[in-house]
């Protein structure tokens, strides 16, 4: 039905390129990425301030990599009833008050150095 309504309207071409194309492309790969960076490499599931991690990082990767503040994600984990847009203000009360220490708050480049290391051999 979407499909006939962009083809009839004269944007079938605009859909598929606009939506359909990084769907099936690049937005799973990000999707995937963004998990692995919240929850790959870790080793201690015994917390919420350890199981989960949250990715510091410029404005230009938390836009393609984190929207809505998901990079917050030990915030997340503790107070899931915050909204998205209280997280940065949760995440500094937290971090004032001394909750945050034990957790693993890193720049997103440190989480893909962890990801993503070289294996050595045995």
């Amino acid at each position: 039905m979407v499909l006939f309504l962009f083809a009839i309207s004269g944007y079938l071409l605009q859909y598929l390129v606009l939506w359909v194309l990084p769907l099936v492309t690049v937005v799973q790969a990000i999707l995937r990425l963004r998990a692995i960076a919240e929850h790959g490499a870790t080793t201690d599931f015994s917390s919420p301030l350890t199981a989960a991690r949250t990715n510091l990082g410029p404005a230009w990767l938390r836009w393609l990599i984190f929207p809505h503040n998901v990079n917050y994600h030990v915030e997340h984990h503790l107070y899931a009833s915050v909204p998205q847009y209280n997280l940065p203000r949760l995440h500094e009360e937290l971090k004032r008050q001394g909750v945050l220490d034990g957790a693993e708050v890193i720049a997103f480049r440190a989480t893909l150095g962890k990801i993503f290391a070289e294996r050595t051999a045995t």
